[in-house]
């Protein structure tokens, strides 16, 4: 049986980069859940992408983004990574285009929803302990949960940022 893939595309100055639907090729790399010293909960999301130069296949790279939401939804950033970061290298267009996936399509993946409610079920079945667990793995739920609520206005209005 045949399938249809999604799929997106940004022309770079470093070639075609092409992104598919593919819950392979998008995963939760890191999150925080906040604290008293920062009251944001972040999330590093990784997706892999497949560069063409002159028509032909050059190469696969997963670069990273961070998706910063404030705990009552009212302020989101998109912060970059120093290293493998989905905005490095790119002009200002590029930039927007790349802003513009995340927000217009990415989010609205399957394999962005699949990553995240993964991540969920990996956390309801931890074995968790203490009370202070309990309650950090309830609020990461809890607010992995708002992630699948994005919606894309909320990343097209996003500030992008460095990550500090």
């Amino acid at each position: 049986m045949m399938q249809i893939l999604d799929a997106k595309m940004i022309d770079t100055k470093s070639g075609l980069e092409t992104y598919l639907d593919i819950q392979k090729n998008v995963h939760v790399a890191d999150l925080h859940i906040p604290t008293e010293d920062s009251p944001f909960f972040d999330i590093k999301i990784g997706i892999e992408y497949y560069r063409l130069i002159d028509q032909n296949y050059y190469d696969s790279q997963v670069n990273y983004f961070w998706i910063r939401i404030h705990p009552e939804m009212n302020t989101i950033a998109l912060l970059e990574p120093e290293i493998q970061n989905i905005f490095s290298i790119k002009d200002v267009n590029e930039r927007v285009a790349t802003k513009k996936l995340i927000g217009e399509w990415l989010i609205n993946t399957n394999a962005f929803k699949s990553s995240i409610k993964n991540l969920i079920e990996e956390k309801k079945s931890e074995n968790v302990v203490t009370e202070k667990d309990i309650r950090e793995t309830l609020r990461t739920i809890e607010l992995l949960e708002k992630t699948l609520e994005l919606k894309t206005e909320d990343i097209l209005k996003a500030e992008v940022k460095k990550a500090s």
